[in-house]
């Protein structure tokens, strides 16, 4: 299994100053097998959570790395948490909407 941080641009916190796509990312810690597994779990919660402000689906996926506990099972290790995404030259993917497919990017 591997560690991906699923991204949506933006939040949708209560604080006036930082909800929005302009504010800080809304992030999600995934144990999972592929890209599309990981953004399968995250896209459910997203779609329940999203009031409008910003996109209601993961919008970047960036690969941190390789789980080593004896779980097999995919799942949401940590999240909802809101922060900056800072992508640090790990691999990297994105889409525009729901039903695109993921395009892995090059590293800059």
């Amino acid at each position: 299994m591997k560690l991906y941080e699923v991204i949506r641009w933006g939040n949708d916190s209560d604080d006036p100053l930082t909800v929005g796509a302009n504010g800080p990312d809304t992030c999600f810690l995934v144990r999972a097998g592929s890209v599309e597994e990981a953004v399968g779990l995250v896209d459910p919660m997203l779609s329940r959570e999203s009031g409008g402000e910003v996109r209601s689906f993961a919008s970047a996926v960036y690969l941190l790395g390789t789980d080593s506990s004896a779980q097999e099972q995919p799942r949401v290790l940590r999240g909802p948490y809101i922060e900056n995404a800072y992508r640090h030259g790990w691999r990297h993917w994105y889409r525009e909407e729901p039903g695109d497919p993921w395009v892995e990017q090059g590293s800059e």
